[in-house]
């Protein structure tokens, strides 16, 4: 019989509070992620009735690359991001960067222009173009931003296994 090792996990929400100081938000933001990137011991407070993504890491015999990774064994929780939450995510920034380039004046909804910003740093994970646009938010005018971020979603992939 052949041995063969398996790394599993589960993901258990753990949870923390603690105070920065800043100048300003996006200053509190940066200083609170550098805070738990430098020290996850931050987040004391484990949640083990919120675990969700049960799931083989890796599967592998001796020292060879894996033969499985990231499955998942839990339908209900895909793991993250996850295809079927990006390409939602995807659709969701693809109709509302639509909405905002057709009712014009894209100016005129900062808040929208706001989400979709939110929405690219989100998808950008691993994805510069995406993170580039993000960006350019802060530097190109609304209408163009605007339709910049609907033509980069028309030019996205579909999600693996969503049919389109």
């Amino acid at each position: 019989m052949r041995t063969f090792d398996v790394v599993a996990a589960q993901d258990v929400p753990s949870y923390g509070a603690f105070t920065v100081q800043a100048e300003d938000p996006a200053s509190a933001l940066a200083a609170a992620r550098a805070r738990l990137e430098a020290d996850a011991g931050l987040l004391y407070d484990a949640q083990p009735d919120g675990a969700h993504s049960l799931r083989i890491v890796a599967l592998q015999e001796g020292d060879q690359d894996p033969l499985f990774a990231d499955v998942s064994l839990d339908p209900d929780a895909p793991l993250w991001p996850g295809a079927a939450v990006r390409g939602a995510l995807l659709e969701t920034t693809s109709m509302l960067a639509q909405l905002v380039v057709s009712l014009g004046e894209a100016g005129e909804y900062p808040d929208e222009l706001d989400r979709l910003a939110a929405n690219l740093r989100l998808l950008g994970d691993g994805d510069a173009a995406a993170m580039d646009l993000a960006a350019a938010r802060q530097t190109t005018p609304p209408e163009a931003w605007a339709e910049q971020v609907m033509v980069w979603s028309f030019e996205q992939p579909p999600a693996p296994g969503d049919g389109t």
